[in-house]
């Protein structure tokens, strides 16, 4: 998993305001967070709604610390 998308995940189990920004605003909350706003993670993102969002993180979360 790219740092990026690491950071990106923790912020999202661990930062209620920042999960509920990305939703609402992903390219703005990505910026802030100071992680790249590429095209395709704006696309993954797009019509995500949070409880989905929380949950996809919290399943990398799990996947990551079992590698």
């Amino acid at each position: 998993m790219s740092a990026d998308l690491q950071r990106l995940v923790g912020k999202i189990v661990e930062d209620e305001a920042f999960a509920r920004a990305l939703v609402a605003d992903p390219e703005t909350a990505l910026a802030e967070a100071e992680i790249e706003p590429t095209v395709d993670l704006l696309e993954a993102l797009e019509g995500v709604d949070l409880e989905s969002l929380k949950e996809l993180a919290a399943a990398f979360g799990e996947n990551q610390a079992a590698v």
